[in-house]
């Protein structure tokens, strides 16, 4: 949960790392103009593209930050024939965050984000009927205690509701 910067919603370490790792002559470039600040310029301009366009479309057709297109997923090729493909879509890299304080505001935490490359793409209230809650608790937090205005629930694609024997999703929070 320490790697997530509320100010750009993004684990901006991850997601650094992968443009690093799979467009290396896109970062160089990137590098050349923005030098120090080269980090927090990308994860600004991620940020602000998803805020525009949504998480999908960025997903989708990546980023173009000063004439350099830099893609933030890899998705699944087709066929397997093309090896580069396959190997970049294989360096994607999911990850699951327990406890993310996602409001710089109200200081809440979620249960349970997940991420895709950095981009948060889902969270999810976990209840456990041995500790007296279950699904329908998860369900009320959702609308009562989170407010559907805050960045993280507008940007991301899917919330879930989730105990051991149900589980509920939505794909906009809505309040009441």
């Amino acid at each position: 949960p320490a790697d997530f910067v509320p100010a750009l919603q993004l684990d901006l370490g991850l997601l650094v790392g992968f443009i690093k790792a799979t467009q290396p002559q896109e970062w160089k470039k990137l590098e050349v103009q923005y030098g120090a600040d080269t980090m927090r310029k990308v994860g600004e301009r991620v940020s602000t593209e998803i805020g525009k366009h949504g998480v999908l479309q960025v997903l989708r057709k990546g980023v173009r930050d000063r004439g350099v297109t830099v893609r933030i997923a890899f998705f699944q090729p087709s066929s397997s024939k093309n090896e580069q493909h396959l190997a970049l879509y294989g360096q994607n890299v999911f990850s699951v965050v327990r406890q993310l304080r996602y409001s710089a505001k109200s200081g809440d935490e979620l249960d349970l984000t997940l991420f895709l490359n950095g981009v948060p793409l889902a969270t999810a209230e976990l209840k456990n009927p041995l500790t007296g809650q279950t699904v329908e608790d998860a369900m009320v937090q959702y609308r009562k205690d989170r407010n559907p205005k805050e960045e993280l629930f507008r940007r991301t694609l899917v919330h879930f509701a989730v105990d051991p024997d149900l589980v509920y999703m939505t794909t906009r929070l809505a309040g009441e």
